[in-house]
């Protein structure tokens, strides 16, 4: 440190190439709150003094700070400062009670929004449908498939975020579940066949067992579901349709390229296969390729749903048929299924995106994923996570059972999911990690470092190979 070099109390311990900076410094200060370093009450270096210390831009120490603050660990004073809170967040490790405490990353939902203002406005939303609608609003039935209003807002946020064309078919439905349920209902009967991805949506197997179908899985590269074995079991067991996820795949995270979509698309018109397209997490990608549903419109059932980029409580997805698929039998079978979605949770998510609300949300959510994936490689540098996810494949060491993995971190207060949920033969040996699950970036820190801690002892275990 020169004479020019100011001089600050605290200078965080950070290191770079193992994520954003501001993150590093985000948890550098949550490390020393914890270890006693830093103690309540007491002032941050201001916020240009560090930045000349460590050499970095102004703006990336106040973009530490304001996410140590997000986190319930500092807190701003105008005019004197930030300064560390001086009631200290609880310690995950720090009592007993909390050691028993389940970090659940096996939901895989988006991060919590730290934005207070945003969530406010969120909030909001049902106080305009009150104003605007009123009583009568609570007093009437919905017909299937959503209103007109509905579908407008439906087709613009589609159209915006993934480049579909308008269409005049959109449905909107009780969520991907109730859309796929309404779709297989319409196109397969009790003993037909579907084929899917060797790693595949729980929620399919659930529905296909329930309807009397037969499951037949298509094996997996790096660059998702492979269409020459796609080709190859078509010839053999004749099945009717393909259910698959290209885009942010479920559990995997692979993005299938433009060539692998037009590959599938061309196997499906070779043997007539309906193509049952989840995109449930295409709108969070901010680039993928087009969707199947815009290569081969003629037989893709799309499905978007607001679940993963904006909020999972609402329960609305956006389902568009094939090209010159009757709208009164889709909206029959919703009937019939239940899968008619509320209208208040329809007209809240209308308005979110008519009003620009919609996409703060989803700037918001990609925001807090990219602090969650810094604080994931602070534990695990090497892991590779495609941009705009929130969930992590991760393959386990040789010899450590997934299930037993996951039972006995389960034990010690950690939840994921094994490979074995979204297997239809063979389990890979590896977990699925939900990163929005815990509450906080400093929780989800705690949570990856036991289990990088259970990884580094994993030999130690007489793990059951099943």
């Amino acid at each position: 440190m020169n004479d020019s070099t100011p001089n600050v109390a605290w200078v965080p311990a950070v290191e770079e190439g193992n994520g954003p900076m501001y993150l590093a410094i985000a948890e550098a200060i949550a490390r020393d709150i914890r270890a006693g370093v830093l103690r309540p009450g007491q002032r941050l270096p201001p916020q240009r003094a560090l930045a000349s210390v460590l050499g970095i831009d102004f703006t990336t120490v106040s973009r530490a700070y304001s996410a140590a603050g997000k986190d319930g660990l500092v807190e701003g004073r105008v005019g004197q400062g930030t300064y560390v809170k001086e009631s200290r967040p609880a310690n995950p490790v720090a009592s007993d009670s909390a050691k028993n405490q389940t970090a659940d990353m096996s939901m895989n939902v988006p991060p919590r929004l730290e934005d207070a203002g945003l969530v406010r406005s969120m909030w909001q939303g049902f106080d305009a449908l009150r104003s605007e609608h009123g009583v009568e609003f609570l007093m009437r039935y919905q017909m299937p498939g959503g209103s007109h209003e509905d579908q407008q807002a439906a087709q613009f946020w589609l159209q915006r975020h993934l480049g579909l064309q308008p269409h005049d078919d959109i449905i909107i439905c009780n969520g991907v579940q109730g859309a796929t349920w309404t779709i297989l209902s319409l196109i397969l009967e009790p003993g037909d066949t579907i084929c899917c991805e060797e790693l595949t949506y729980p929620g399919l197997l659930a529905l296909a067992q329930h309807l009397k179908l037969n499951v037949v899985p298509i094996p997996m590269d790096a660059d998702g579901l492979d269409p020459d074995a796609l080709d190859e079991v078509c010839q053999t067991a004749k099945p009717r349709a393909i259910y698959a996820t290209p885009t942010l795949h479920n559990p995997t995270t692979i993005t299938m390229p433009v060539a692998r979509r037009a590959r599938i698309a061309e196997v499906a018109r070779k043997h007539d296969l309906h193509i049952i397209e989840d995109d449930a997490y295409g709108v969070l990608a901010s680039t993928a390729p087009d969707p199947l549903c815009a290569i081969a419109p003629e037989r893709t059932w799309y499905v978007s749903s607001l679940s993963k980029c904006l909020a999972p409580s609402l329960r609305v997805c956006f389902m568009v048929p094939p090209s010159g698929t009757s709208n009164d039998s889709v909206r029959r079978a919703m009937r019939a299924n239940g899968s008619v979605v509320s209208p208040i949770s329809a007209r809240l998510a209308t308005n979110w995106i008519t009003s620009g609300l919609a996409d703060k949300i989803l700037s918001a959510i990609r925001f807090e994923t990219e602090r969650r994936q810094g604080v994931l490689h602070q534990s695990l540098p090497d892991i590779r996570v495609p941009k705009d996810a929130f969930h992590v494949w991760l393959p386990l060491p040789g010899g450590c059972s997934a299930t037993e993995f996951v039972l006995k971190l389960r034990g010690s207060g950690l939840g994921l999911v094994p490979g074995a949920a979204f297997a239809l033969g063979k389990a890979p040996n590896a977990v699925r990690v939900a990163l929005g699950s815990p509450d906080t970036a400093a929780n989800l820190g705690t949570a990856l470092r036991k289990l990088v801690d259970a990884l580094e002892n994993a030999d130690q275990h007489d793990w059951m190979v099943v």
